[in-house]
């Protein structure tokens, strides 16, 4: 007899719809060719926009935050005293400055909007981070934003007051994003099973 043979059977997962303003479960990014747009940078600390990957319906951002070991010092931000990076982070503020002038804002404690089983759509863009992780030194975001940006400047973003950085931007063309967009692979109806 196996180990898991008189285990009561898990019971599936009821289905769940899944909302066009959501990440693409069911589709492949086309990649959005950009080098690391730099959104501030001190002595302490580096914030940059590392990669977008942009589907049919809203881009994943891809957000790396460089933290500089303190010379010589034990490392503050892992004691839970005032540097404290978990609490630094949610001080972490991001957002986007649209062409046509539409804003997306988010923090890195924010939860997606609409709350559990959030079935309206959102009456404006929406960006939100979804997956992160790191180490005492460095961390990775990724955030999601729909819809698509309109064609013209795309505007990135940020303010950090754990690391006294304040509002800071750097921008690209749009259509970097949509080019990319138009080359994401759908891979089968997003409603399916």
């Amino acid at each position: 007899m196996g180990f898991f043979d008189d285990l009561p059977a898990a019971a599936p997962a009821p289905p769940r719809r899944h909302h066009p303003w959501e990440p693409p479960e069911a589709e492949f990014p086309g990649i959005a060719a950009i080098d690391s747009l730099v959104l501030a940078r001190t002595e302490q600390v580096a914030v940059a926009v590392t990669g977008l990957s942009a589907f049919s319906t809203g881009v994943e951002i891809f957000l790396t935050a460089h933290i500089r070991p303190s010379a010589g010092q034990p490392e503050q931000h892992l004691k839970g005293g005032p540097g404290d990076l978990a609490a630094s982070r949610h001080s972490f503020r991001f957002g986007l400055q649209f062409s046509d002038g539409g804003k997306a804002a988010g923090s890195a404690g924010a939860r997606r909007p609409g709350g559990p089983g959030g079935d309206s759509e959102p009456t404006g863009p929406i960006l939100y981070p979804f997956a992160g992780g790191g180490g005492p030194h460095s961390f990775v975001s990724r955030w999601w934003t729909w819809p698509l940006p309109p064609a013209g400047a795309l505007e990135f973003v940020c303010e950090w007051q754990a690391f006294a950085i304040p509002e800071s931007r750097t921008a690209i063309d749009a259509q970097l994003i949509l080019d990319a967009a138009g080359r994401s692979v759908r891979l089968w109806p997003e409603d399916e099973g």
